[in-house]
């Protein structure tokens, strides 16, 4: 039985090494870590090209939030010491009426949205090539049926789902352009 037992822990402590694969927290490269200096990242506040008012402010914070969550960037607030500028931006935003009653009122609609991301070296100004430029999020919602909410906590359900990808995005490319491997 104490057998049984001691074999179990090994299998299962050598499977959380293959979880536990690159880049990690904090990313390695060849089981080397990334040094601290190519890891710092400024995240400009994301510009508004849009009508809806406030969404570039709070997306911005999310973005911070998600990448500081994942801890493979370190982020500063002092864009001189960044090695990375990270520039996104709102380049549309539409609300459409899914489901209509019957004096033409909307009871369900659609969010979406279309943000358009880059990374570029702060030292040389080159872009890095990440494999989408633009991330498009949708989320539905309802104000009458269903799990109601409003336009605006349907927003900010939307803008997490987004800061989401343009964080894991830029973290690919990023790696990428470092290791010439994709994670």
């Amino acid at each position: 039985m104490k057998l049984g037992l001691v074999s179990f822990l090994l299998l299962a402590v050598s499977g959380c090494a293959f979880l536990s694969k690159e880049p990690g927290r904090p990313p390695k490269i060849d089981g080397v870590p990334v040094p601290d200096s190519k890891r710092l990242i400024y995240i400009q506040n994301v510009r508004n090209n849009t009508y809806s008012p406030g969404m570039h402010t709070r997306l911005t914070q999310m973005i911070m939030e998600e990448i500081d969550r994942r801890g493979r960037f370190i982020t500063t607030r002092e864009k001189t010491l960044a090695k990375y500028r990270l520039y996104a931006e709102i380049v549309h935003y539409q609300q459409v009426g899914d489901l209509m009653d019957l004096a033409d009122r909307q009871i369900t609609s659609e969010l979406f949205v279309v943000t358009r991301v880059e990374i570029i070296e702060a030292e040389t100004g080159n872009k890095i090539p990440m494999e989408r430029s633009e991330i498009p999020g949708r989320v539905h919602f309802s104000t009458q049926i269903g799990f109601r909410e409003s336009e605006l906590e349907a927003q900010n359900r939307l803008l997490r789902v987004m800061a989401l990808r343009i964080a894991e995005e830029a973290e690919r490319g990023w790696y990428y352009s470092l290791s010439g491997v994709l994670n």
